[in-house]
């Protein structure tokens, strides 16, 4: 078997879960079913990859993406496809939008959507999300998942993330070379350096299905940072636990330091 004929794919893939649900089996009923609801809804979206896209009246063109989604107990995988797939790109997506960097743009937006919403309903029940972003080859397909690149977003998740943070690798961020660091706004540096997606500033997007004005945003911010500060004082006796906390409320804070409290 030669490797054009390898079921592997170069793909970006995002693997994240939840931190603080170990022992989520003794937690109490108001809180678990909670949970187990965020996990049953993450698990409905699978679905097989889609990708489409219409032109708009303003002469835009609008992508739409539907990425390959498997969940195993508190994990997720999330894989796009690699812009030189056959199949990746509608054939009416305009030229300039095939470019590898303008496409890598898009995979880390999306992920960023996806991230926020689940971010946010957890966030609801006191949990928070870690994981990590990268790009190479897989083989995901009917919740099947296999390869160097789901090996290398679960290391950077396990070893590297330690705060509530995506890590993006560098094999992404390479790929990104073109797009202005003006443009790049989906990304955060880290003190250490590192490039984190920022899946927190879009995280009030999923708090309601209708408009967000003023006074529904500060009861939303409100409420989170209420959150937010309950965990940092439950776990005063957990230094190294409390401190996933504290970097998060820091992130939160300067997400949404434009809504006054």
């Amino acid at each position: 078997m030669n490797n054009d004929d390898l079921p592997l794919f170069d793909r970006f893939t995002l693997f994240f879960d939840f931190l603080g649900t170990s022992d989520a089996t003794r937690w109490p009923k108001e809180r678990l079913y909670p949970f187990l609801d965020l996990l049953i809804s993450i698990a409905q979206i699978e679905s097989e990859q889609d990708i489409g896209g219409s032109p708009q009246e303003d002469g835009s063109y609008r992508i739409r993406i539907t990425p390959e989604v498997t969940t195993f107990s508190d994990n997720i995988v999330v894989s796009y496809p690699s812009l030189g797939n056959e199949t990746s790109v509608p054939h009416d997506v305009p030229k300039h939008l095939r470019f590898e960097a303008h496409w890598a743009k898009f995979m880390c937006q999306d992920a960023i959507r996806m991230l926020s919403g689940v971010a946010e309903l957890g966030l609801r029940i006191g949990i928070l999300v870690r994981g990590g972003f990268t790009f190479g080859q897989l083989h995901h397909d009917k919740g099947v998942v296999f390869g160097e690149a789901m090996v290398e977003a679960n290391r950077i998740e396990k070893s590297e993330a330690v705060y509530p943070r995506v890590l993006v690798s560098e094999r992404i961020v390479e790929r990104l070379d073109g797009i202005p660091e003006a443009d790049r706004t989906f990304l955060l540096t880290d003190i250490d350096g590192r490039w984190h997606l920022n899946y927190f500033a879009e995280m009030i997007h999923h708090s309601s299905n209708g408009p967000i004005d003023i006074e529904r945003a500060k009861r939303w911010k409100r409420a989170h940072l209420a959150t937010i500060d309950a965990a940092i004082a439950e776990l005063a006796h957990d230094p190294h636990r409390r401190g996933k906390w504290v970097w998060f409320k820091a992130r939160f804070e300067e997400a949404y330091a434009h809504i006054q409290v």
